[in-house]
């Protein structure tokens, strides 16, 4: 414990006399200052004994009380007067203690066999020694903090540990303030919900250099970015901090990173899987089949959309990371040289959430489309994810979004030489229309043969076999997505948005 000034008159080495003090309260002695300014208050840093022998003591009582006032508005909690037959003053001044008493600042008097350094000493053994105490303190926090992680103990009992060995409560929230894991409430009332939410929206855009300190119901609260390069957590210090413990904090938010990290590493099985759901839920067969799919990854709702958001120069690695933070239940995978892909719920702030957590990426956002037509809302999310690179915003697909993009953003010449340059090879090889009526039936059936064939009104394996020409005459095959976006935009760009009642082509 810091030494208190009952501890220092107590010393029996140092025969301190005392000429007023208020018993009441025993201030904590941080640090020991001679001084003979009439002024010293200016030098003084608080918690200080200052010694003197009053070689300038005021002998008037305003002068007295204004040099005493001085002192205790320096920060000083004890003042200190060298009496001896060889200096200034034998005994202490009554007006010296009648304007400590009024300013309520200790008095001491200290005998000329005791030198101003054995008080500096003591006071700074003293110092020393809790120093001391509380690194050895600090050791075992972070030893226990170690083991608990190491033990498989995880978030809750890192958490546990530290608040048992500090009194100090923590809440560990994610990036939007969400509630991972927090103390016993017993050891301090725990902020609101929603007073977590507007501190991680305080502090979420700045990273891991995010922190501030502040006051929330009468109690002192530090929050603290968790994450080594990119922020994972926000731990939220609540109750009354020591000396060192803004080391101890860094002890606990650096073990506080390691299992957030470890956690992210153990579930890499689990994400390979849901990128494979991913998929499976785009190329199913039927609306039944790709709903049962989305049901069994966990998402609910009976519309979904896809996104796609370019990781720039970043690492895809991290980015899935914040959107897995940030994207709850939602679908995530990354592909080698691809955007980062995410299939989400109705009730997500896609546009929020990338605001915050991905500012400077491009991102395209697809349509809310039911779970068998969601290839078609990653077709959406892709193509606007072009737009958003030139755009340096992320772009909400919308309906008639490439009508209206085609008609003010290009020229229509351009548009329609495009059009004809990408649809000449089947024009040529079937002027009936058959095989463009055909690819633009496939792609509105969510590239599906039955629906397509069922809106031609022929069957499945002539539908089959015109696709199967369709890659034949164009050179590229039909199950890659810039194939499909092609198509697509030559389509719209014709202004093909009827089927025509084309014959079977003969095959």
């Amino acid at each position: 414990m810091p030494l208190t000034l009952g501890e220092l008159i107590a010393d029996p080495e140092l025969d301190i006399r005392v000429e007023y003090w208020n018993r009441d309260a025993d201030p904590v002695v941080t640090g020991a200052h001679v001084s003979e300014l009439l002024r010293p208050g200016e030098w003084l840093a608080g918690g200080e004994i200052l010694m003197t022998v009053g070689v300038q003591l005021p002998i008037t009582p305003d002068d007295c009380a204004a040099y005493v006032r001085d002192v205790k508005e320096g920060g000083a909690v004890v003042l200190a007067l060298g009496l001896g037959h060889r200096l200034p003053h034998q005994s202490v001044p009554p007006l010296l203690i009648e304007a400590a008493l009024a300013e309520d600042l200790p008095l001491l008097g200290i005998p000329e066999e005791v030198p101003f350094i054995s008080i500096t000493n003591a006071v700074y053994a003293a110092i020393v020694l809790d120093e001391r105490h509380a690194l050895e303190r600090l050791v075992e926090l972070h030893k226990s903090l170690t083991f608990s992680a190491a033990s498989g103990g995880g978030l809750e009992g890192i958490v546990a540990t530290w608040t048992a060995a500090t009194g100090v409560g923590v809440v560990v929230t994610d990036p939007l303030g969400v509630q991972i894991v927090a103390s016993d409430p017993s050891e301090g009332t725990h902020p609101e919900e929603e007073t977590l939410r507007e501190l991680a929206a305080v502090l979420a855009p700045k990273g891991v250099r995010g922190a501030l300190k502040t006051t929330i119901d009468g109690q002192p609260v530090e929050v603290q970015p968790v994450g080594t390069t990119r922020l994972r957590a926000f731990a939220m210090l609540i109750g009354n901090t020591g000396p060192l413990i803004p080391v101890a904090t860094t002890a606990l938010i650096s073990i506080l990173a390691l299992e957030l990290e470890r956690r992210w590493l153990t579930s890499e099985p689990d994400r390979q899987q849901r990128a494979r759901d991913f998929q499976r839920i785009l190329i199913a067969e039927s609306e039944s089949e790709a709903e049962a799919l989305v049901r069994a990854a966990g998402l609910t709702g009976a519309e979904f959309r896809c996104i796609a958001v370019d990781p720039g120069d970043g690492s895809p690695t991290d980015l899935v990371a914040d959107l897995s933070l940030t994207i709850r239940g939602g679908l995530i995978r990354h592909t080698e040289g691809g955007p980062v892909e995410a299939i989400v719920a109705s009730d997500a702030d896609i546009e929020e959430d990338l605001r915050r957590f991905a500012p400077a990426s491009a991102a395209g956002i697809g349509s809310l489309m039911t779970p068998g037509t969601l290839a078609s809302s990653r077709a959406q999310a892709m193509a606007a994810l072009v737009t958003s690179r030139t755009l340096g915003r992320p772009v909400a697909y919308r309906r008639g979004f490439t009508q209206d993009w085609l008609t003010n953003a290009t020229d229509l010449e351009m548009a329609q030489t495009f059009s004809d340059a990408v649809l000449a090879p089947l024009t040529q090889a079937d002027p009936s229309g058959a095989l463009v009526a055909t690819v633009e039936a496939w792609l509105t059936a969510n590239c599906q043969i039955d629906p397509a064939a069922e809106r031609l009104r022929v069957h499945r394996h002539t539908v089959r076999a015109r696709l199967r020409k369709v890659e034949q005459l164009i050179g590229q095959p039909l199950d890659q997505l810039d194939t499909r976006v092609e198509l697509w935009l030559a389509l719209t760009a014709k202004g093909v948005h009827r089927l025509p009642n084309a014959r079977p082509m003969d095959s």
